[in-house]
């Protein structure tokens, strides 16, 4: 169980059970179909996924993609429910009820599921983010229906069981302690959350605040359960070696005799538009500073994501990019940067980040970020450079269809952000991106009324020095 908040930033960290919302937007319907046509493989950049999709009756979608590169199949289930969804003062809730989704179910006791997936050969784990709970296991392709079996069971009948409740609610405080209280770069994530953010549920982390997890009861799982484990609420995608029309009727007989459930709450709160900067300061006993800058984005699904997606390979993907060229490599500022841009339901965040090297002033990073977003804003950048970014973001998305797990993973979250096509159509947008756009979008939200800060400041040491420069003001905004 993994968690994606912290997963997709620094290195990506999935915490044991995540991946990011203001007036949600529901999903798109795509209606009830007796017949299965597969969208053409066919394209402009030759770069889609074919996929074959159904709704079932009870709301389900469906989404299957055969490959059959390699006799594996990988079975995913995506639920639009998130810590977005969650209650003040019962934060990591969602991550909780992923948890005991584990434990048992009406037809395979506690501890069964992880019996006859690995008996089987196979493999299973599962995130939860501010917008998805995801669950997905990988198998030979023969067991496809045991792997359906398993996943429609826990929809159906979720045991939660009392004796287990309190145990998972500690393995996750564990996760806190590990992946935010005891990591500084998760304490920055944490802190930009509650900085950025004034409004939405998107201020709060995805594992939960401790006092809330102290206070969690079994009653607020099940609840939980109930309001949005329901077939109209999450999407089953399966992608490998097998048939479509071998695999219909199994998903039928399996998830399509669960009921439709009650339409879930929507998440009513929209984050008022940032009027200027703010800033946090975190004081730790840490050997060098490090500065973390965020500008609010639009969600997952407008139009600008493409630009921005490209301006962020330009700036730190790989040695050769501008981040890293001019703070690591010329001026030595710095001993790591980077960007992490996310995708969400909801107007979402573009982060810039790094560490630097020690003795040099805590100012020093936050002023290269700024220099390089700047130069973005008004020099256009040569058709080279551009390029090699646009190359860069479609030699991913080819990359990320070698495996049938990967293939999933890109539907499922589409699907369950906004719409599965949408991951279909990156590469043919990214390749229209123009210099104009990048410089655009740049000036659009690269702006200090929108921008937060958070620095995180090595402690002062027993004699009252500190390894870097900052002020030792506590958290102030």
């Amino acid at each position: 169980m993994k968690n994606a908040s912290a997963l997709l930033l620094a290195a990506t960290i999935l915490v044991a059970a995540g991946m990011p919302a203001l007036a949600a937007p529901a999903p798109l319907e795509i209606a009830a179909k007796t017949s299965a046509p597969a969208v053409p493989a066919a394209s402009p950049s030759g770069a889609r996924i074919p996929v074959t999709e159904q709704t079932l009756p009870n709301g389900l979608k469906v989404l299957l993609v055969e490959n059959h590169k390699a006799p594996v199949v990988s079975v995913q289930i995506w639920y639009q429910v998130g810590s977005r969804n969650e209650e003040i003062g019962k934060t990591g809730l969602a991550h909780v009820t992923e948890h005991m989704m584990f434990q048992g179910s009406k037809n395979y006791a506690t501890g069964k599921y992880k019996e006859l997936v690995e008996a089987n050969g196979g493999d299973y784990n599962a995130f939860t983010t501010e917008d998805i709970t995801a669950y997905y296991a990988t198998f030979s392709s023969d067991k496809l229906e045991l792997a359906l079996k398993l996943e429609a069971d826990r929809l159906a009948g979720l045991l939660i069981p009392a004796s287990k409740f309190g145990s998972e609610v500690e393995v996750v405080k564990e996760e806190r302690r590990w992946r935010t209280e005891n990591s500084p770069f998760g304490m920055m994530w944490e802190v930009m959350g509650s900085t950025a953010y004034q409004a939405h549920p998107y201020r709060w982390p995805v594992v939960g605040w401790m006092s809330d997890l102290d206070g969690l009861k079994r009653q607020d799982a099940v609840d939980f359960y109930k309001r949005y484990y329901h077939p109209n609420n999450a999407t089953l995608v399966v992608s490998g070696d097998f048939k479509a029309k071998d695999a219909m009727p199994i998903i039928r007989s399996t998830f399509g005799k669960l009921p439709k459930g009650p339409v879930p709450p929507k998440v009513m709160t929209v984050e008022p538009k940032q009027m200027g900067e703010r800033r946090s300061e975190i004081v730790r006993p840490v050997q060098t500073a490090s500065a973390m800058v965020a500008y609010h984005i639009p969600a997952y699904g407008h139009a600008d994501l493409y630009p921005l997606q490209v301006l962020e390979n330009l700036l730190s993907n790989g040695e050769s990019s501008r981040l890293y060229q001019d703070l690591v490599y010329r001026k030595k500022i710095a001993q790591d940067v980077g960007t992490y841009m996310s995708k969400q339901i909801n107007p979402s965040l573009f982060m810039l980040y790094g560490t630097l090297l020690p003795g040099q002033e805590s100012g020093a990073l936050e002023s290269g970020l700024y220099t390089q977003i700047e130069r973005i804003k008004s020099e256009p950048v040569g058709d080279r450079e551009l390029q090699k970014a646009k190359n860069q973001v479609e030699a991913s998305f080819l990359f990320s269809q070698q495996k049938a797990e990967q293939v999933a993973n890109a539907l499922g979250e589409a699907a369950t952000l906004k719409d599965y096509r949408l991951a279909n159509q990156v590469v043919d947008h990214v390749r229209a991106v123009t210099a104009e756009d990048v410089m655009r979008v740049a000036k659009t939200y690269f702006t200090k009324e929108n921008r937060s800060v958070v620095t995180l400041i090595p402690a002062p040491s027993a004699s009252g020095s500190s390894s870097a420069s900052g002020s030792s003001k506590e958290n102030q905004k």
